[in-house]
């Protein structure tokens, strides 16, 4: 037994009032059992957002069109720097690794209820530049292959010996850090390091099973 309170009148407006000789402190103590149970512990919300119809709207479509810029800048860098192996490998890998990406999310969505917030769709903007950043190691280690006097077909085979390497590293630490983000944060940074962690993973099959080939 906690407390054995009686009631001195009855109450006929709804509104009651609890009287006796207690501090602040127990009753606030009081309030908390009752409300969870006899275990002596309360909850405290870590984050809360409240976004309407509207400004999510307007977020959303922010977001597409900062990936949308995001995405033109990384194609014409490419396309100056690489030139016939940007319109023929890296323009298609980013087409492939787009679909990939939202074929999981929408999978997720109706498998699993998964929602796309605004910190989930800066993670996909983000994973514009990793998924480039393999290109520019796979093509920077062709370019030193054909340096050295390699034909084109052997500088891509050995290339591609140095290079997957490099990628896999740069690959493991960003799925490491975003398992450890996903699992000490809260709220809406938990959604940029899902989408972080997936299209790092997502990123890993392209080079291999796209790129590559």
């Amino acid at each position: 037994m906690i407390i054995a309170p009686s009631m001195n009148a009855p109450i006929y407006d709804g509104n009651a009032q609890i009287s006796g000789e207690f501090t602040e402190e127990e009753a606030r103590g009081l309030a908390e059992q009752l409300r969870y149970g006899s275990l002596p512990m309360s909850f405290q919300i870590e984050s809360e957002q409240q976004i309407s119809a509207t400004l999510g709207a307007d977020q959303l479509r922010m977001g597409l069109l900062a990936g949308l810029i995001g995405l033109l800048l990384t194609a014409g860098y490419a396309v100056y720097q690489y030139r016939a192996l940007a319109l023929a490998v890296t323009m298609p890998s980013l087409i492939v690794v787009g679909a990939l990406t939202w074929w999981a999310i929408s999978l997720l969505g109706w498998s699993d209820g998964y929602r796309l917030s605004l910190a989930g769709i800066a993670g996909l903007i983000l994973s514009i530049g990793l998924t480039a950043d393999s290109f520019v190691v796979y093509f920077e280690r062709v370019k030193d292959e054909l340096r050295e006097g390699r034909s084109l077909a052997g500088a891509v085979e050995s290339g591609w010996q140095r290079a997957r390497r490099t990628i896999l590293a740069s690959k493991a630490v960003n799925i490491i850090a975003a398992v450890v983000l996903y699992l000490v944060a809260v709220g809406n940074v938990r959604g940029f390091a899902f989408t972080l962690g997936l299209t790092a993973l997502i990123d890993v099959i392209l080079v291999f099973l796209f790129t590559h080939p």
